[in-house]
């Protein structure tokens, strides 16, 4: 079978940045190798060709029979939601196994005897996904050891494949309006309990003792853990230091980062981190959690601090906001270069090499 009349299916039902991380690298990467003209036929599997939910029991009784009505001779799930019955070739994108460290009731919106159910679920999908698929993305070393230490896999099968800041951060945002009108720092995700939001509220308290004008932006999607932040601020002391905002364009978010004295993550759990490439692309200083791949993605532009220790964090923020402008140049000089080692085309054709290494590994018909 020649490579041109090869087809792969990309499960894209996670698609731009209202999905967050997953949708980002999902719309990034897949318009990176649509731009590399790859000598394969990539058919994309949109929201708005299917309505099946990630996560859904429509994904694992519906989607396989959809996916083999195309007929394609590879898949490429984006997630680790792989239907448990989907019988064809695949690779499969494993952006962290967060849930394997992450869990317990306060982690969940569901009741107790469905969140155990679908734990089981999740834990049987990540299985197959790994035991099962030809190949494993993943964007750090930390999640392929991750991995390593969870599964009985050889590490060969496991590639990494950063992920990247989008081009348009890396436009002059030095022009544009500041979004408020007093010092904020940013912090840009979604804000499930093992992002440790807490930890930056608490830290704006003790900042704003000394510093009573700064605020905080939370960048963030309205889903349920957004809501119940906004319940948890209400009557809260807290509630005056922040301001919610939801996603917006490219565009708006890097005017966002570009302002701001700093983008901000305490993060417990990270497989990558890319907003704060975003933000180092848009001349943003990043102070970060030193857990998981946070260090290895920043590598030494990125302050670090103790994400249980908010004190140590504050004090990295009054720093922050006393920077001599000189110093705080170099630093963003320095940290905009570091970012751009990271690219989209570089992680498309390494994906595209791995798609072709699945063919070339077939028996021919």
């Amino acid at each position: 079978m020649e490579n041109s009349q090869n087809k792969v299916l990309l499960d894209c039902r996670f698609w731009g940045p209202s999905h967050t991380g997953l949708g980002r690298y999902t719309q990034e990467l897949v318009t990176a190798m649509q731009a590399l003209k790859p000598k394969l036929d990539l058919v994309r599997l949109t929201p708005k060709i299917t309505k099946i939910k990630p996560y859904s029991w429509a994904e694992q009784r519906y989607l396989t029979g959809l996916i083999r009505s195309f007929k394609p001779d590879l898949t490429h799930f984006l997630h680790f939601n792989v239907p448990l019955n989907f019988p064809g070739p695949f690779v499969v994108t494993i952006h962290d196994l967060i849930k394997h460290h992450s869990k317990g009731l306060g982690t969940t919106t569901h009741w107790p005897g469905t969140y155990w159910l679908k734990r089981l679920g999740y834990h049987l999908v990540v299985k197959k996904a790994v035991l099962v698929s030809q190949k494993i993305f993943v964007p750090s070393r930390w999640v392929k050891d991750d991995i390593l230490s969870h599964y009985a896999v050889k590490a060969d099968k496991i590639v990494i494949t950063p992920e990247a800041a989008s081009q348009e951060f890396f436009k002059d945002y030095s022009r544009t309006k500041p979004p408020l009108d007093q010092p904020y720092f940013i912090y840009v995700g979604n804000v499930y309990p093992h992002k440790n939001v807490a930890c930056l509220l608490e830290a704006m308290k003790l900042l704003t003792a000394g510093e009573p004008e700064v605020k905080l932006v939370i960048v963030t999607g309205r889903d349920w853990f957004y809501q119940y932040l906004q319940r948890q601020l209400t009557g809260s002391p807290a509630r005056s230091l922040v301001k919610l905002q939801d996603f917006s364009t490219d565009a708006d978010l890097g005017r966002f980062y570009h302002h701001a004295a700093a983008f901000v993550t305490a993060s417990r759990f990270e497989g990558f981190g890319l907003p704060g490439l975003e933000a180092m692309a848009a001349r943003t200083l990043v102070l970060s959690s030193r857990r998981a791949a946070l260090p290895e993605t920043y590598g030494n532009q990125a302050e670090y601090f103790d994400p249980d220790r908010p004190e140590e964090l504050a004090e990295k923020m009054k720093q922050c906001l006393r920077l001599p402008v000189a110093t705080r140049l170099k630093k963003i000089n320095q940290a905009q270069s570091f970012c751009r080692q990271y690219t989209w085309e570089q992680t498309a054709k390494k994906t595209l090499a791995v798609y072709e290494s699945c063919f070339s590994l077939r028996p021919r018909q």
